[in-house]
């Protein structure tokens, strides 16, 4: 019986922490890890440091979409963990950008200042070098301050670089010789800040790239998501300025009496050819769609290591049905937004990582294995009778959850999702964080 078999097996999520206490290092070998020696998982609560929710690709901050929230809909997941004695924040990134650009935008949402996005990244994709400047909702940020991460989607790989980031730096950042008028390289791309992230917790995350974002309309198909996505909050994108697509560096700010529908159709032109056009945004390597496809990310997965520092875990999610020629397809309750990539990643037959048959169950976007953990690295299986405590660096794999989609998961459909089931998953996400060691 093969891995994803034993994964489809166990259908049961705990709401509950299990116990024990600190795991002595651990030896290791790239790929799936042994269990047998590993401690209990702590049953009570060990630290109180934030939660920061890192949202996906279309995602937005609470300021946008009129009160209709990433994280809960119509429901609040930030404000119902607040509630629970977690407290928690969420970040506003590019909803278009690159991991990178994230990555940078997520760290000076915590800290706060001006966005410095690194002189010798600006210079090789083409924009400029600083971008929005930020309150910073929690500056204490450090090694004695950290916080947990929890993303969606692209909110999976974002704090993975911005990780590798804090403890390694960048080496071309840092070998930068700044001009007499120009300011020093950024604190973030020096390292040296190990032990700022506690935890790192990925729903959906895409580890090992979005089988859509190789699909030749998937810009269309993102910008369809966004109004759909839009229209479920009962909000008319295209007629509400309500929404920001934080693409400054590009000069794709929206301008003074600019429509919300002029914008948006500015945004995803494809024939644009101003210097700060949609044009060399799409057409560079430093938007989403480049660094969601399959390829991208294996490359990040290679330069973007688990840190020894932090404790990883992943949650997946199936919407397929398995049909007798071997395809799969989309469940009648998946949202209508993600059935045709659904459809088409339920019959690809993609040169992929562990084989075109194992990626065809998804939720919609992810498949499977992308949300399970970054292919190279280590994880184990959740045991979900003896619970145990992954080492630092190994990803804790939990068993797929099934009939949810890849909407479902943060937004309620009241089909496969309530804003109460919502609210007790990330309550036990939550929980689950407060129980790791320091």
């Amino acid at each position: 019986m093969n891995k994803f078999t034993l994964l489809l097996i166990f259908a049961a999520l705990l709401f509950s922490c299990d116990k024990e206490d600190n795991p002595a290092p651990q030896p290791y070998i790239p790929g799936e890890q042994p269990t047998a020696n590993l401690p209990a998982y702590p049953a009570h609560r060990q630290n109180n440091y934030p939660i920061v929710l890192v949202h996906g690709m279309c995602g937005w901050g609470r300021d946008e979409m009129n009160g209709f929230y990433y994280w809960g809909g119509k429901g609040d997941i930030q404000t119902y963990l607040n509630t629970q004695g977690y407290t928690t924040y969420t970040a506003s990134m590019g909803p278009l950008s690159s991991n990178w650009d994230r990555a940078v935008e997520l760290y000076y949402n915590i800290v706060g200042g001006v966005v410095d996005y690194g002189a010798v990244h600006a210079m090789r994709h083409g924009h400029n070098r600083y971008g929005e400047s930020y309150p910073g909702f929690y500056p204490k940020w450090s090694a004695a301050n950290k916080v947990h991460f929890i993303g969606h989607s692209m909110g999976g790989p974002t704090p993975r670089l911005l990780i590798e980031l804090l403890e390694n730096g960048d080496e071309q950042e840092k070998a930068y010789i700044p001009g007499p008028h120009e300011a020093p390289t950024s604190d973030l791309f020096k390292g040296g800040k190990n032990n700022w992230a506690a935890s790192h917790t990925t729903v959906s995350g895409v580890h090992d790239g979005a089988l859509p974002a190789d699909f030749v309309d998937f810009r269309d198909n993102i910008k369809k998501m966004l109004i759909g996505m839009g229209a479920m909050g009962g909000i008319v994108l295209e007629e509400n300025a309500i929404y920001n697509f934080d693409l400054g560096q590009w000069g794709l700010q929206r301008q003074e009496n600019e429509s919300p529908k002029a914008y948006m159709e500015r945004v995803f032109g494809k024939t644009a050819a101003d210097e700060g056009s949609a044009a060399r945004f799409w057409q560079s390597q430093d938007n989403c769609v480049y660094d969601l496809s399959v390829k991208a990310s294996q490359m990040q997965n290679y330069w973007a290591k688990s840190s020894r520092n932090v404790y990883y875990a992943s949650y997946s999610f199936n919407d397929m049905t398995e049909q007798s020629d071997g395809t799969w397809t989309p469940s009648d309750n998946m949202n209508p937004l993600l059935k045709p990539d659904g459809a088409g990643i339920g019959k690809t037959t993609l040169d992929l990582p562990l084989g075109y048959n194992k990626w065809r169950p998804c939720d919609g976007l992810v498949s499977v294995p992308s949300g399970q953990y970054p292919i190279g690295h280590d994880y184990i299986l959740t045991d979900t009778i003896h619970r145990k405590l992954a080492p630092k660096g190994v990803w804790d794999v939990h068993p797929v959850i099934q009939g949810q989609d890849h909407i479902s998961i943060i937004t309620p459909d009241n089909k496969q999702s309530t804003t109460n089931w919502l609210n007790k998953f990330y309550l036990k996400i939550a929980k689950d964080l407060s129980c790791l060691p320091n």
